[in-house]
């Protein structure tokens, strides 16, 4: 099979960092060790670009919709939609139509819109103009969602990779309790709660308390980064990666590896995918989760004294996060358990995808 996993420039880029690109990313090479062809094909670039890499991923960069519809008709089996600018959405619903005996269109359904006017009208188009493929959710209630009206809905999670994955006996211990935060330095990931949360903890002589960051181009996540950068309370490992590479991802592995518990108090789910990437990563490295039970949080990390309260506030829950502490491996043991049930390694996902594009 020929595959195009296919998406708007500034949105979707194998080389940015981001749940959306690791999803594609990871399925991509997944679908070329199964001896199938799968590319990146790019529109809105600011210039044309083709490139094979070593992973045997093409990547494709086309300025305009209409180079990038032709080489979608010339090239490939299947078009995997990721993302479509609004205005794009259009042409696309009538490049579908005409061209349907030709290709099999499917969609990525990765965010779950905090309003609820733009949840309707991200599944406008393939309720208008159904899809003649797979509807993928990375979520389970984005999948109730989709299957509500449509019989092509199918439940996807982010893949993670297979060395990623521990068992309880080849967890490493350590004499303190390393409490890890990792993301962008930005509001809606619950960076200030985990600063507030570490301030209040930074004297436990039982923990070891590490901030690993990245700021994106907003003023707000330049401003934390900025701060964290230049105070000297807290122990703050800022990335100096601006876009991805392998050795990005073996750099999350080796801290998730060594990290007892990983804080990711997002604010809103909207500001990730549905299902957070490093939720995922971090269960398979065993990491107990200080998270809010938002979305499908509660059903995939399943019940812990480590998710916070839906209402209060992070200080809020550092009695019952101390208290939790004691349970730690018990909760590895739960994790472990619990990740066998969801089988989200990369090469289950790359069989389940490969089946149903078949």
């Amino acid at each position: 099979m020929k595959i195009a996993f296919f998406g708007c420039y500034g949105a979707f880029d194998h080389f940015k960092i981001g749940g959306t690109e690791s999803f594609a990313r990871r399925l991509a090479t997944g679908l070329i060790d199964q001896g199938h062809r799968a590319d990146f094909v790019v529109y809105g670039a600011p210039l044309p670009h083709n490139s094979l890499l070593a992973s045997g991923i093409g990547i494709y960069y086309h300025t305009d919709l209409r180079a990038a519809f032709h080489s979608l008709q010339e090239s490939y089996d299947h078009v995997i939609t990721m993302y479509m600018r609004p205005r794009d959405r259009l042409p696309y619903l009538y490049f579908r139509k005409s061209n349907r005996q030709r290709l099999a269109f499917h969609q990525v359904y990765f965010s779950w819109p905090d309003s609820r006017i733009k949840r309707e009208a991200a599944f406008l188009d393939a309720r208008l103009y159904p899809f003649n493929g797979r509807l993928f959710c990375i979520s389970p209630r984005i999948y109730r969602k989709v299957s509500g009206w449509s019989n092509r809905g199918v439940l996807l999670l982010p893949p993670v990779p297979e060395d990623f994955f521990l068992d309880p006996t080849s967890k490493p211990t350590h004499d303190k309790t390393r409490v890890i935060y990792i993301g962008r330095t930005d509001p809606g990931k619950g960076i200030e709660d985990a600063i507030e949360l570490f301030t209040r903890l930074k004297h436990h002589p039982d923990l070891e308390l590490e901030i690993h960051g990245y700021h994106g181009p907003q003023r707000s996540s330049v401003r934390i980064h900025q701060w964290l950068s230049e105070q000297k309370e807290l122990r703050y490992f800022p990335s100096q990666y601006e876009s991805y590479s392998p050795e990005v991802e073996q750099n999350v592995r080796r801290i998730l590896r060594d990290t007892d518990i990983l804080i990711l108090p997002y604010r809103k789910l909207s500001s990730t995918i549905d299902t957070p990437l490093l939720l995922l990563e971090a269960m398979a490295s065993l990491c107990a989760v200080v998270t809010r039970p938002m979305g499908d949080i509660p059903l995939i990390y399943g019940s812990s004294p480590f998710l916070l309260s839906r209402s209060g506030g992070i200080k809020d829950a550092i009695p019952s996060f101390l208290q939790a502490l004691n349970s730690l491996r018990h909760e590895q043991e739960r994790i472990f358990h619990q990740n066998k049930k969801l089988a989200f390694k990369d090469k289950d996902l790359t069989g389940l995808l490969i089946n149903y594009l078949s």
